[in-house]
């Protein structure tokens, strides 16, 4: 009796093995290739230093770009994501601190935090990644980058600037070039957006 009750435990075992074993003990199958978005601009104007504390506060994202997936588009009104290529974090989060260090290197703020450490800021900046996409048209390829800043006065409470900024950037045909196009295209939306908080504040 307790021969039969054994192997029926390891008759139950074994088959649980065979039915769960690749979800508990395979890994996850990620994309084969994730890329970076790192690139910062040089500041392309100098401007006098002034006693200004700016908060700039996480990125936020339309939903569909939420994400570690790669998009392109091979017509209107459709979007792909590439299965073997994919980002190493959200786009949206990996533009944040670029964009910290793109202001900190004007020289132009006192201070320029991506965290509420003290309560004592001036402006507030807040930024939207509205689209990132590799379209393809025909035999070639560009990255389209649209993303939206904001200037909050932390006195008032009132909005004092907003606008958004958009950029086109040729590719190579391919996820690479679309990843090197696109990192192109973020330094040159980060110094658009540096220039304008110059301006603004």
């Amino acid at each position: 009796m307790q021969t039969k009750k054994m192997m029926f435990v390891i008759t139950f075992l074994s088959m649980l093995f065979l039915i769960t074993g690749c979800s508990l003990f395979s890994p996850v199958k990620g994309p084969d290739n994730t890329f970076l978005i790192r690139t910062v601009p040089c500041p392309h104007e100098k401007w006098p230093g002034r006693p200004i504390n700016l908060l700039v506060l996480p990125t936020g994202s339309n939903s569909i770009y939420n994400t570690t997936d790669m998009a392109y588009s091979t017509s209107c009104y459709q979007l792909s994501f590439y299965a073997k290529n994919g980002w190493a974090a959200p786009p949206a989060r990996m533009m944040q601190p670029l964009l910290v260090e793109t202001l900190q290197r004007t020289h132009y703020f006192h201070v320029v935090d991506s965290a509420p450490i003290s309560a004592s800021y001036d402006y507030v900046l807040s930024t939207q990644l509205i689209e990132l996409r590799q379209v393809f048209c025909g035999c070639h390829s560009e990255v389209h980058l649209k993303v939206s800043a904001q200037l909050t006065n932390t006195a008032t409470n009132r909005v004092i600037a907003s606008r958004e900024f958009e950029v086109i950037e040729p590719a190579a045909p391919n996820p690479c070039g679309g990843v090197i196009a696109a990192n192109r295209a973020m330094a040159y939306v980060l110094n658009q957006i540096a220039n304008f908080c110059l301006r603004k504040l």
